[in-house]
């Protein structure tokens, strides 16, 4: 496909949110602006099943919600052109699935919606580690990139990854935007994560041993706010 007949590319951002912190909305800035990405999708898992303890969805796409309400105000008061679109949105793909949600159907139904536009998705580097357990993850290249994250905390060099995974890294791995922007699918592109140590299950512990969410930094204000409304996560789960 000529590359003048694409799209800008999108980026595509999926996990539980359980619950969303101010590290997964730091993690897509970065993609956006080092990726050059016009708008990345906030994918809210339904049933994740390799995570199936988690909290129901509707609870979760709230919190993101209200996360992405959050941050939109604090980056349009960062903004110096108010005409600039905010590039976050959230996309209840999965979240209304009633079966179990896996990437690889998420990527095939957004290549249907998006055509024309490179898609990419938006992984940390723990993540790329453990690609091999992901459904049908060979074919996850012909329907997007896979743009992977190096966290401050869980840096992964290529000769870490164990085979075949380390091999098609190696084959497809590239920091060339000439040459990933002109296709629709099928590279892995590095981009750097700012250094923020922060986990949604470290959140949780914490939460359950009584902690008050409004005395949490790395919980967006508002959604600390939803977490003590509805009582959350006073339960172990």
């Amino acid at each position: 496909m000529n590359v003048s007949a694409l799209n800008p590319p999108i980026g595509c951002f999926g996990g539980t949110f359980n619950p969303p912190h101010v590290a997964h909305l730091a993690l897509v800035h970065a993609a956006c602006l080092q990726l050059q990405l016009a708008q990345v999708l906030m994918i809210p898992a339904g049933q994740p099943w390799q995570k199936p303890q988690v909290l129901p969805a509707h609870h979760r796409v709230k919190m993101l919600e209200a996360a992405l309400e959050y941050d939109k105000s604090l980056w349009q008061s960062q903004l110096t052109n108010q005409n600039t679109p905010y590039p976050l949105q959230l996309d209840p793909l999965e979240a209304n699935l009633s079966e179990s949600s896996y990437t690889i159907t998420t990527l095939k139904t957004l290549r249907q919606r998006y055509p024309k536009t490179p898609l990419v998705w938006i992984m940390g580097s723990d993540q790329l580690s453990n690609l091999h357990t992901w459904r049908d993850w060979q074919d996850l290249l012909n329907y997007a990139h896979i743009a992977v994250a190096q966290r401050a905390n869980h840096h992964v060099a290529p000769a870490e990854l164990i085979d075949p995974i380390r091999q098609l890294y190696a084959e497809r791995v590239t920091n060339d935007p000439t040459q990933w922007q002109g296709t629709l699918c099928g590279h892995f592109i590095p981009f750097t994560l700012p250094a923020l140590q922060i986990s949604s299950s470290a959140i949780r512990a914490e939460l359950q041993r009584g902690t008050d969410p409004d005395q949490l930094s790395t919980l967006p204000p508002t959604v600390a706010h939803y977490i003590s409304t509805h009582h959350l996560y006073q339960d172990v789960l």
